[in-house]
């Protein structure tokens, strides 16, 4: 889920949630299932912001830790994946991408500088420098209707990834653990004779 959603219980899901949450599904996905460079334990730091919640008078919230990681492009810049550097560039990407819903906008000055851009028609490679120019760019990738998918099959269409990549499970932390026990029990509590069937920590989404 989104960081915009779970810091804002009243929020109207869209898109842009829809785009940021398939980024987090991918982070946590590799992050479990890949040898990284915060692989030997390490990983828990990272894999918290999936978990995090907390309680106050609108209810239980969260995101935080997401929003944190996105603005920080912490797991880009730390996280690098064995074998695997279209990996390591699409989250990089997507990253870049959803970190601009919890930006600053641009200032006055820097949307002028754009608008005096536009208007005297230069090239948009070189506006591309401007900070309003990247930051509308961003927004406007986020609500496009085939970004997303175009994104994912530009780095699939990459040469070369291992011919063999068989998930490798990284350790992980209790508190995630618990978190994530608890909360497929209330879902067993809410499905009628549901079986009581835990799944996996690997098969567990976030």
């Amino acid at each position: 889920m989104s960081a915009a959603l779970l810091q804002d219980n009243k929020k109207c899901n869209e898109l842009e949630d829809d785009r940021e949450s398939c980024l987090h599904v991918l982070t946590w996905t590799a992050l479990r299932l890949t040898n990284h460079t915060i692989s030997n334990g390490h990983s828990s730091d990272f894999l918290r912001a999936f978990d995090e919640e907390y309680e106050n008078e609108d209810g239980v919230k969260g995101g935080e830790l997401k929003m944190g990681f996105l603005v920080s492009r912490k797991i880009p810049r730390m996280v690098k994946f064995d074998r695997l550097p279209h990996l390591d560039a699409l989250i990089e990407e997507l990253t870049e991408a959803c970190a601009v819903r919890y930006e600053k906008p641009p200032s006055a000055v820097q949307l002028q500088a754009l608008e005096r851009a536009q208007a005297a028609n230069i090239d948009p490679s070189i506006m591309s420098g401007l900070t309003a120019f990247n930051y509308q760019k961003r927004l406007d990738d986020l609500v496009a209707p085939s970004w997303l998918v175009d994104t994912f099959r530009r780095y699939l269409d990459e040469d070369p990834w291992p011919p063999s990549d068989e998930a490798r499970g990284q350790l992980i932390g209790t508190v995630s653990n618990k978190k994530r026990a608890r909360e497929q029990g209330k879902l067993e509590q809410r499905i009628p004779r549901m079986k009581s069937q835990r799944l996996s920590d690997a098969s567990r989404m976030p």
